[in-house]
């Protein structure tokens, strides 16, 4: 451990283990020096806490609000309503998929709307299908959500989710 004099700056290189006090052959003080971790180390380790905290929580909301939908951050997006998506009979008794969703303006402006594409998949995640539908409107005004619905052609048998996209525009 080092040790400073207060009186006359002498230096000392201590046991660590020191737990009475010391006299300074220099000057003659005699103080009792404390076991202290150096204060540059100390703000050194809490500033490195400081910013791994907050990377940790930076990290936890980014992943969280991407998580949701990362479509979010798009002037216009579109979500599925997952509790109001089911298996249904057709009037010939073959069961099909209805997806129903949103697509939501986040802008202050009037958007067209694309074409809707709905992506089934299978229970390894491989893609079924690819269906594309026009929207329920053309026009999508600011700061609003319009509803669709859809029935997927084809046998529900193997369809174990279903996911949205709006076919972007060339």
């Amino acid at each position: 451990m080092k040790i400073v004099c207060d009186v006359c700056k002498t230096e000392y290189k201590l046991n660590a283990n020191l737990n009475g006090p010391v006299k300074c052959a220099v000057c003659g003080r005699v103080w009792t020096p404390h076991n202290s971790i150096n204060q540059k180390q100390i703000i050194k380790f809490m500033a490195a806490l400081c910013a791994l905290i907050s990377a940790v929580i930076f990290s936890v909301v980014v992943l969280t609000v991407l998580k949701g939908n990362p479509d979010k951050n798009k002037p216009i997006f579109a979500t599925i309503d997952e509790t109001s998506t089911h298996v249904i009979k057709d009037k010939d008794g073959v069961n099909r998929v209805f997806v129903s969703g949103n697509i939501t303006n986040n802008t202050g402006d009037m958007y067209g709307v694309p074409n809707v594409v709905i992506v089934s998949y299978d229970v390894d995640d491989n893609v079924l299908s690819r269906q594309t539908f026009m929207p329920p409107a053309t026009f999508i005004e600011a700061k609003t959500t319009i509803t669709f619905n859809y029935v997927l052609s084809g046998n529900a048998t193997n369809v174990k989710r279903v996911a949205v996209e709006l076919k972007e525009t060339k």
